[in-house]
């Protein structure tokens, strides 16, 4: 009896240990997620409000009464760690997530970071939603679980470009971009092919690339004004480097238009670059006061926890993450995330600004890529003002 006890004991174990690494609820209705995000260096403007507004997703879901999975009641814990947006470091965060932390599921930040998680992730069958951009390499059939949560670049120059084309008559525009994965794979190549798809009338006469880091930009961009766009676009470059880039082209003399497309701060911008902020567009979250129902909710919330010289845009990015996997697990019925990736890719849920649905089948041979409705500001007399806010057309990207 104790021989049969003992084994028993040790199935035990090893189908907890398997589930626990699978995806699976813990006995103790727990489900945890890991947030591996820039909580410094130079892409730290992005990761700290999108890893704080995740744990204050879960835990209103958690206030709320948490979840209910076939009768029983869940409830989240966030693990939150700082990949410093090095591909090695979140590769180690991941292990310590996976194995140590247990993590049930996972949210990376950046493209070459998620990039090179991507296959300890498919290894032990973890269902991730990343603000990442790293094109195919991260997006394919190959990778059912790896869903991209971050807004759509191409959704974003899909709506931003068609609305300044029609605007100022722009016809030629040069790109700069971070010199990796994120940059080459996610924003210079998402350039091309949504120019190329949606037949706009433009043309791309300089194509850029920087390393991370640096703050000197003045000769890409000699060479960009040398060839005189009339836009001048910042590709997916972390917020501060947009805002230098901003500041150099203009101290450089350039009068064309500026489009800093990929979340920047507009306080940040505007304390950076000063007077040369005026006129240049920002791809933004949202309006930075909040405009409706849910985001004052979002607004109220932060401001019990953190400062409110902390508040930017960027926090409506990711606060219904958790809530979207929340409603998946509802509408599944299971931890088995090959059934809750066929869940989730067909739902269509609420933001702050409107609707959030999946596209990207064209582009990418599957149904992984978030969209959402494209905010745009632009600075004028020292502020940042509405735009407009429209959301990504359908039948492109889908």
């Amino acid at each position: 009896m104790k021989k049969l006890s003992a084994v028993l004991l040790i199935v035990f174990l090893v189908c907890a240990f398997s589930l626990a690494g699978n995806g699976s609820a813990y006995a103790d209705k727990e489900v945890r997620f890991g947030i591996l995000s820039a909580l410094s260096g130079p892409a730290s403007p992005w990761g700290i409000p999108n890893a704080r507004v995740r744990v204050m997703d879960a835990e209103r879901i958690n206030e709320n009464g948490g979840f209910k999975v076939k009768g029983e009641t869940y409830k989240w814990k966030t693990f939150v760690y700082d990949h410093k947006y090095v591909p090695a470091e979140a590769v180690k965060a991941l292990n310590r997530a996976i194995f140590q932390d247990k993590c049930n599921y996972i949210a990376i930040q950046g493209g070459a970071p998620t990039a090179a998680c991507i296959p300890l992730l498919k290894q032990n069958n973890i269902l991730s939603l990343n603000d990442e951009a790293g094109g195919k390499a991260c997006t394919n059939p190959n990778n059912p679980l790896v869903f991209r949560y971050n807004p759509s670049v191409e959704g974003s120059y899909l709506t931003i470009l068609t609305h300044l084309i029609n605007k100022h008559g722009i016809k030629t525009v040069a790109s700069i971009n971070p010199d990796d994965e994120t940059g080459r794979a996610g924003g210079a190549a998402a350039f091309e092919w949504v120019v190329t798809e949606a037949k706009l009338p433009i043309e791309r006469i300089s194509n850029e690339f920087f390393e991370r880091g640096i703050k000197d930009f003045m000769p890409v961009l000699t060479r960009i004004l040398a060839k005189n766009p009339d836009l001048i676009e910042t590709g997916i470059t972390d917020p501060v480097s947009q805002a230098l880039v901003l500041k150099q082209a203009r101290e450089l003399g350039y009068k064309g238009h500026m489009l800093l497309i990929w979340g920047p701060n507009d306080e940040q911008v505007i304390s950076i670059a000063g007077k040369m902020a005026e006129g240049a567009y920002l791809g933004v979250s949202g309006p930075r006061e909040p405009s409706t129902d849910a985001a004052k909710e979002l607004y109220q919330r932060f401001l019990k926890k953190f400062p409110a010289s902390d508040w930017d845009a960027n926090y409506y990015t990711h606060s219904t993450k958790i809530s979207c996997l929340t409603q998946a697990l509802e509408k599944a019925q299971t931890f088995d995330n090959k059934i809750l990736a066929d869940v989730l890719e067909d739902m269509e849920w609420q933001g702050m600004f409107g609707t959030h649905r999946w596209g990207g089948t064209k582009l990418f041979g599957i149904k992984r890529q978030m969209l959402n409705p494209v905010t745009v500001m632009t600075i004028k007399d020292g502020k940042a003002v509405l735009e407009f806010q429209k959301e990504v057309p359908r039948g492109i990207l889908d």
